[in-house]
């Protein structure tokens, strides 16, 4: 028995020692945190999103309480949210620009293909050595990853395109970093002619698998008077601060590259003819 209790007696010993240890230990190397940045965090939608930079919200009200740079953004929480925060944390934020994704391409059925793909039904896997039935090796592959990936269901596809419904697109970026071609950029939404093209190729080899490909005659450069019109080197593009929607471009255009999106241009119904579901949480085989 007294075995026991000495056993038990040290053991107890023991463990008040390291209680001890670990109280002081805490105490010694406690990291104070800014209580501001619990009540920034609660201001912030909680999508963890990714599109202000950080890995999530708490993230971002960290960097935004210790750095109050009023250059960070929270894209789904827009305007009211960021002018919310700036009065938390006692600063003025900038005025800001709402931000969009937009796709450059509108091939679908626009588009030629040859063969068929087998595989997963992902961008990224038919990607992978070019393994597509697209003979545009620039366009969209139209298998959903951007779909998919899109936290606020902001992204349908209609004729085989990816389509960004501009009501609900906060300009996060996901689907930008989802898109293995790279056709999805981020623009200004007040903004609203672009080029809906993303191949360089010159003009007799675009239209050998695009209709609606830019072709890069040049009509639109010499129809801006503004000198809005960029070519790099085949593939022309739209400077948005010359740009003053006069549409010249849009209207001379040959292929009907250049688009004007209006306000509700891109709202999506759910029900339009053309339009084809993509689960956002599986891929399918081929």
């Amino acid at each position: 028995m007294d075995v026991i209790y000495i056993t038990v007696i040290c053991l107890g010993a023991i463990a008040l020692v390291a209680g001890i240890v670990l109280f002081v230990a805490s105490k010694k190397f406690a990291v104070i945190e800014n209580p501001l940045i619990d009540e920034v965090e609660e201001l912030l939608p909680g999508a963890n999103c990714g599109g202000c930079g950080f890995a999530g919200c708490r993230a971002f009200a960290e960097a935004f309480v210790t750095t109050k740079n009023t250059e960070l953004k929270c894209p789904p929480g827009g305007p009211a949210v960021m002018e919310a925060i700036a009065a938390k944390v006692g600063i003025a934020v900038k005025d800001h620009v709402r931000i969009v994704a937009r796709i450059r391409c509108q091939g679908g059925s626009n588009s030629v293909r040859a063969g068929e793909y087998h595989g997963i039904r992902t961008c990224a896997a038919a990607q992978i050595g070019n393994n597509v039935d697209l003979v545009c090796p620039y366009g969209c592959i139209g298998y959903g990853d951007c779909i998919r990936a899109c936290p606020f269901d902001a992204i349908r596809s209609i004729d085989g395109i990816a389509v960004v419904d501009e009501n609900k697109c906060v300009g996060c970026g996901v689907c930008v970093r989802a898109c293995p071609r790279n056709l999805i950029e981020l623009t200004r939404y007040d903004k609203r002619v672009y080029v809906a093209c993303n191949s360089p190729d010159k003009g007799p080899q675009v239209k050998k698998y695009c209709s609606v490909g830019c072709i890069g005659c040049k009509m639109c450069e010499r129809a801006c008077q503004f000198e809005a019109i960029a070519f790099k080197p085949f593939l022309a593009a739209v400077k948005p601060d010359q740009c003053t929607e006069c549409l010249a471009c849009v209207d001379k255009c040959p292929p009907k590259t250049i688009l004007f999106r209006g306000d509700d241009a891109f709202a999506v119904k759910p029900a339009e003819p053309g339009s084809v579901s993509i689960d956002r949480e599986s891929t399918v085989s081929a």
